[in-house]
């Protein structure tokens, strides 16, 4: 095979990693599943988003194998061991009517499923890219953010075909005859998207570089180390703490809104609701916003190639910070509520360019499986906080402006570190 065809090839990778993340990004769309799935299980909101932080959860704790096992036995036999793990979850989540049957199919399995997955794209299109980290690796998971887009319609036409509001005395009875069906019909969707994503990855020959490209040479204005570091290797490195702790604040920033943003906009302001969204509406604008949630993965992605992960990570986290600080003033009508909202979530998408690059950068592309792999813990953690700490954080506080102001000091540490980490000099 000719250097020239190694280099069309590699697209194909880029391909499956979008078929793989479409589905596994469906994890977003609990937003709009919980108005379905709470009444039928008889449980409340606030209790059903236990099921989304430990899915959260235990799709982070995954992936800190899956990084060593697609090393080991390849990216397209793991992401298939996702692709089977997942599908399992959903489907099984059909005959579940409980709180803890679906925490288990829906949150543990779903989850786990989501880990397997996840990095095997990211370390397969890392390798084949690596003069373009950025920009591939904002491809590579747009669909992440992306998927809860179309998905949040499929999710919708399952479950409530007739478009019954809440409020409607009909809604719980229709609704929940049409929901072992929808977890079926999503299960298999899923499983064909990722196993037919996963036929695509694979990794390319040892010492093989695109035709003409050079590594850039290490430098602490590009944050790039040169240097190729093993996971136990890594965990010691105070770059590694800053990263993870950065990951930390931004994603927790970012999944508080995410959270509580409908919340908010139904919460009661002089005795009336702040806006008046119905039901379809809310579908409408999480689903605009997890467009921007992808199209920011990739926009962030490649503006590191261009002026590094470092100075984009920067510009990122004080925009977001500017975002949380003047949340709460969208009450002023609904257009600036979502235009404000979708740009939080332009920013959210970001940290899931710019934290593998910056991986790569710090730590070397050799073992960027395992290493991002540990860093994306980082995620799981700020995922349950970020899932299950809304309500509680709004009721010892009394309200979401305290919320809001938080979210926006936690995005200025996240600068600050973005600011101060340099890449480490030996091994």
């Amino acid at each position: 095979m000719s250097e020239e065809q190694k280099v069309r090839n590699r697209w194909i990778v880029v391909i499956g990693a979008i078929l793989i993340q479409l589905a596994l990004g469906t994890i977003y769309s609990w937003g709009t599943m919980t108005i379905f799935v709470s009444p039928y299980i008889n449980e409340v909101r606030e209790v059903t988003v236990y099921i989304f932080g430990v899915g959260l959860l235990s799709f982070a704790i995954t992936m800190i194998f899956a990084g060593k096992l697609q090393q080991k036995y390849g990216p397209r036999n793991i992401a298939i061991l996702g692709g089977i793990l997942l599908g399992i979850g959903v489907i099984a989540s059909a005959f579940m009517t409980t709180f803890i049957g679906l925490l288990i199919t829906y949150g543990i399995i779903f989850g786990a499923g989501i880990g397997f997955g996840y990095v095997c794209p990211i370390a397969s299109a890392g390798k084949w890219f690596p003069d373009k980290k950025g920009f591939i690796n904002g491809i590579a998971v747009a669909g992440f953010g992306a998927g809860s887009f179309i998905f949040n319609y499929v999710i919708k036409a399952l479950a409530n075909p007739a478009n019954l509001e809440t409020t409607d005395p009909n809604f719980v009875s229709t609704v929940s005859q049409n929901i072992p069906l929808m977890f079926t019909v999503l299960g298999i969707i899923y499983v064909i998207l990722i196993i037919g994503g996963a036929m695509a990855l694979s990794n390319p020959p040892e010492g093989w570089k695109p035709m003409g490209w050079a590594p850039p040479p290490p430098s602490e204005e590009s944050g790039i180390s040169g240097l190729d570091f093993k996971r136990n290797e890594t965990i010691k490195l105070p770059q590694f703490w800053m990263l993870w702790v950065a990951f930390v604040f931004s994603a927790i920033s970012g999944l508080m809104i995410i959270g509580s943003y409908a919340a908010f906009a139904k919460s009661v302001d002089a005795g009336e609701f702040i806006y008046v969204i119905g039901t379809a509406d809310f579908v409408l604008i999480g689903s605009l916003a997890a467009l921007f949630n992808g199209l920011g993965r990739i926009v962030w992605g490649q503006l590191a190639d261009f002026i590094t992960y470092k100075k984009s990570m920067l510009i990122m986290f004080t925009i977001q910070a500017i975002l949380m600080f003047t949340y709460f003033t969208t009450n002023i009508n609904e257009i600036y509520f979502l235009t404000i909202t979708c740009a939080i979530y332009f920013c959210f998408g970001g940290n899931f360019s710019l934290f593998p690059t910056a991986t790569a950068d710090l730590f070397g592309s050799e073992n960027l499986g395992p290493n991002y792999g540990i860093i994306f813990t980082a995620y799981g953690v700020a995922g349950f906080i970020g899932a299950v700490g809304v309500n509680l954080f709004v009721t010892i506080f009394g309200g979401y402006l305290i919320l809001f102001i938080v979210m926006g000091i936690m995005s200025v540490g996240s600068a600050i570190i973005a600011y101060l980490i340099k890449p480490p000099k030996q091994r």
